[in-house]
């Protein structure tokens, strides 16, 4: 008999012991994942994990543990009213005219392609479009400045990368 199984006869069957086994030619994070890794398997086993107070109850997700008290109500009333902080619904509108502006973009770009836009007519537009642009890119600017999370910033758009998106130059002749 495996010293490291039971016999599966035996009506229980457990999981092998870690083997705890740090050389010198591991990393040392890997060093210390093994150990940490190891300790979990070993608590495991013993049943550490067996009796928590809450077990088999739903986790209490409504709850943000890194939200500072003060904004706890204030998140709370706007939650409560189906309703969401200012900055969120900023950056949704920012998303859905960018989306907007690539959409017409590619509109006016088909029309050129389909020979229905000239070279002067597409000078215009791809001029209109810089106008638009820098706003849009103001706007993305000032939300970056008020977003509480630095991760969720959006990037500034530039119109040469939004030409080659689809493919189109910044002028065209004929």
């Amino acid at each position: 008999m495996n010293n490291e199984h039971q016999d599966k006869s035996e009506g229980t069957e457990t999981r092998p012991k870690p083997k705890r086994r740090i050389s010198g030619d591991q990393e040392p994070l890997d060093q210390w994942d093994e150990l940490i890794n190891s300790r979990i398997e070993e608590a495991i086993q013993s049943g550490v994990f067996d009796n928590l107070p809450g077990k088999g109850k739903p986790l209490r997700l409504n709850e943000n543990p890194n939200e500072p008290p003060d904004m706890q109500m204030a998140h709370k009333i706007l939650k409560n009213n189906d309703l969401t902080p200012g900055w969120i619904a900023d950056r949704k509108a920012i998303f859905a005219e960018i989306e907007t502006f690539r959409t017409e973009m590619q509109r006016e770009w088909d029309r050129v392609q389909a020979g229905k836009m000239g070279p002067e007519e597409w000078k215009r537009t791809v001029d209109a479009w810089e106008t638009r642009l820098a706003d849009l890119n103001r706007r993305i600017r000032d939300l970056n400045l008020a977003l509480p999370i630095p991760n969720m910033e959006i990037l500034r758009l530039r119109m040469d990368d939004e030409l080659a998106r689809m493919g189109a130059p910044r002028a065209i002749t004929r």
